[in-house]
């Protein structure tokens, strides 16, 4: 009966998660800068019985709305995202992502008095750059979650999978200046040992081909008539464990000392952004997720092909239960994230009855998480590994 509820509760709402869809796809706020997009979906968990905190984790446009059942359990974590792309909108579906979890947590709090439990929805601001749920594990947002459920819309359908690991380290070089035309017996070119630096870096790759290593130089100096006495550039590092980027970051930082000590200048190693870490789907919680979702659509969850990219959600994963499942919104695929056709596919009648289904399998899986205690052990006996 529990999830007929949720499921009839929901589609009762479903004018709502298109409201959602269509004024964040409307009105794209990058991240940071979200205020709209937080108080509306403030403002609607608001009506519908939650309690609200805004401003949190020093994210003002981050919030977090809570709904307990009349009797203690489980508690059931959704996650909204709801930041756009700069000068290409809602290119990666987050306008669907807020609706999604908006009615997830909707539908479970239709059964929560009668289950007991308590739903959180974590509005986490700038997935794209900042990666503000970094702020939201750091400050033990999810200490007392027993496990997240969330999905990201994406061309074909797929199940939780993985995501590689992100370090972001930039290298400052220090050496001294001269006149290019009158170079000094004691000048250290910066730039040289920069780009002998970014050399050795290419020649090290190969010895670690499964690293995603890429950088730029943001700083060569200038003048040309100047030898520079300061350069930088900028790296990216992906692996797909916290063990093995740690690995390869430090390898790729003991190859620009090791290079600047010989080119006679100093170097400054810093992270210049927040660590995101691999996601780790719990494989027991996806299970329940599939079974539900493809009960209430034509498509099927396929088994991810390799890692996909880099998200914040990898650092929820390592301190909860969790699952990112990827909801095709076209019948034929074709479509890339962060193009401004994808954009536009967010807004189809496709993508709205997936995203309406999507939300109904959300909800209807915490409530199985609720209600049934040996699958909560079996959910936690997985991710204590």
């Amino acid at each position: 009966m529990g999830k007929k509820e949720i499921e009839n509760y929901i589609l009762s709402k479903k004018e709502d998660l298109y409201r959602i869809r269509k004024e964040l796809f409307e009105n794209p706020e990058i991240g940071l800068e979200e205020t709209m997009a937080s108080e509306l979906l403030s403002n609607m968990f608001r009506e519908e019985g939650f309690s609200v905190t805004k401003g949190i984790y020093g994210l003002k446009t981050g919030f977090r709305a809570e709904y307990a059942g009349r009797k203690a359990g489980p508690s059931i974590g959704f996650i909204c995202e709801y930041d756009a792309l700069p000068k290409i909108g809602h290119a990666c579906g987050h306008n669907m992502i807020a609706a999604m979890s908006y009615g997830a947590a909707c539908g479970l709090k239709s059964v929560l008095d009668e289950t007991g439990g308590k739903i959180v929805v974590f509005g986490t601001p700038d997935e794209e750059s900042t990666s503000g749920k970094v702020n939201f594990e750091e400050g033990h947002a999810f200490d007392s979650i027993d496990a997240v459920i969330m999905c990201h819309p994406y061309p074909e359908s797929e199940e939780s999978g993985a995501t590689l690991g992100l370090g972001a380290l930039q290298f400052e070089f220090h050496g001294v200046s001269a006149h290019a035309a009158l170079p000094k017996e004691n000048c250290r070119n910066a730039l040289d040992a920069l780009v002998m630096s970014y050399l050795n870096i290419n020649n090290l790759k190969q010895y670690i081909p499964e690293a995603n290593i890429y950088g730029i130089i943001d700083h060569g100096g200038d003048r040309p008539n100047v030898i520079p006495d300061y350069a930088s550039m900028k790296y990216y590092i992906r692996a797909a464990s916290k063990e093995k980027l740690q690995e390869y970051m430090d390898r790729v930082t003991n190859c620009v000392q090791n290079t600047a000590r010989a080119s006679g200048v100093s170097v400054t190693v810093t992270e210049f952004e927040k660590r995101v870490e691999n996601l780790v789907t719990n494989h027991t919680l996806a299970d329940v997720f599939k079974e539900n979702y493809e009960k209430l659509t034509t498509l099927r969850l396929k088994k991810p092909a390799g890692y996909a990219a880099t998200s914040d959600i990898g650092n929820v994963s390592n301190v909860v239960p969790t699952i990112h499942s990827w909801i095709g919104i076209t019948q034929t695929g074709g479509l890339a994230l962060h193009n401004p056709e994808f954009a536009a596919a967010t807004m189809t009648d496709f993508a709205a009855g997936e995203m309406v289904s999507a939300a109904i399998a959300m909800a209807q899986t915490g409530y199985e998480v609720i209600s049934e205690p040996e699958l909560l052990q079996k959910i936690k006996m997985e991710f204590k590994g």
